[in-house]
């Protein structure tokens, strides 16, 4: 394979030595990678080299990552080829988290972090996938029928689900999704730290509730948790620069997914993720639609006070299992 069929990644940090290991260790996974140091060298660089993706941290010696950003978005010869701004940074406050994505920037990876981590922060910002916005009853006189049948199928579900036993509904909510999606795994997972998660339920075993995850694992998790919006991942099969690269990460599971926020009340919860067959590359809006109905459905049901004295019986779980 050549080298402009892979895929160039720029990495900026005032820290030599964390830009120079970064850089060779994502080299090593497939990218094609280099390094700079400052707001003036990175500007040379990009109007050089045309990286498509930038990793930067927010701080530099002469500027910040913003400079940077202002600059790829102003200048028209900056833009040849550029996807993708991922910034790094210690400072890592929900309120910073949402400044970045406001000003555009499309991750944000809390330092410290691992590296094998960042190369699938990486990974995950390179692949394709479809932001989905939440339907209301503005939408009724433009959505077509079938659209309107799964929003009638949304309001009947929410009605059906009182009463229940928590743990079971949970469980078989996932279930349900899963069987009508044909999908490999259903799991609904609490979202309790920046990098640390609790597996509530998954349809393939009741016994993984109560299992620790570290969100470092998992970006499109962490995603759906900084931008509390549903995506919708594709499969990478058919890109000829990912599909180089996946021989370099058998540890990542490259099926298409789709990952929901879930709240509790006003608040976000976690994510129900829905991990499908490689066979599936192409989802319709209206399996799209389906599957944020469980997703309100699973909120609806974290809400509902008839489980106020159920509630987090999974983190009673978690106290005594290893983190994953």
């Amino acid at each position: 394979m050549e080298i402009e069929n892979k895929i160039k990644v720029l990495i900026v940090d005032h820290d030599r030595q964390l830009a120079r290991r970064l850089s060779d260790y994502i080299r090593r996974h497939g990218f094609d990678t280099d390094h700079t140091y400052s707001f003036r060298e990175t500007r040379s660089k990009v109007l050089s080299w045309h990286p498509q993706v930038i990793i930067c941290d927010v701080m530099l010696t002469d500027g910040n990552a913003y400079d940077i950003l202002d600059f790829l978005k102003t200048d028209p010869a900056a833009k040849v080829n550029f996807t993708t701004f991922m910034v790094m940074s210690s400072h890592n406050s929900q309120a910073n988290v949402q400044q970045a994505l406001d000003r555009g920037v499309n991750d944000y990876v809390c330092k410290p972090f691992q590296f094998e981590d960042m190369v699938k922060r990486l990974v995950f910002n390179c692949r394709s996938f479809r932001r989905l916005q939440e339907l209301n009853q503005r939408d009724y006189q433009t959505i077509d029928d079938n659209s309107l049948m799964m929003h009638l199928t949304n309001l009947v579900l929410r009605q059906a689900l009182t009463g229940r036993d928590l743990e079971r509904t949970l469980f078989n909510l996932t279930r349900m999704l899963t069987m009508k999606m044909d999908g490999v795994r259903c799991s609904i997972v609490d979202c309790i730290e920046e990098n640390t998660g609790v597996v509530v339920t998954s349809n393939d075993n009741k016994e993984a509730s109560g299992i620790v995850l570290d969100l470092g694992k998992y970006p499109e998790i962490k995603h759906v948790r900084n931008t509390r919006m549903t995506i919708a991942i594709e499969d990478l099969q058919q890109d000829r620069h990912l599909k180089y690269i996946k021989k370099f990460l058998s540890d990542i599971q490259f099926n298409s997914m789709v990952v929901c926020p879930v709240s509790r009340g006003r608040d976000f919860f976690g994510v129900l993720s829905l991990k499908l067959p490689d066979s599936k590359t192409v989802l319709t809006d209206n399996e799209l639609r389906f599957i944020e109905t469980v997703a309100h459905v699973v909120s609806l049901v974290l809400s509902d006070e008839n489980y106020a004295d159920k509630q987090n019986y999974w983190r009673e779980k978690s106290k005594t299992l290893r983190v994953v």
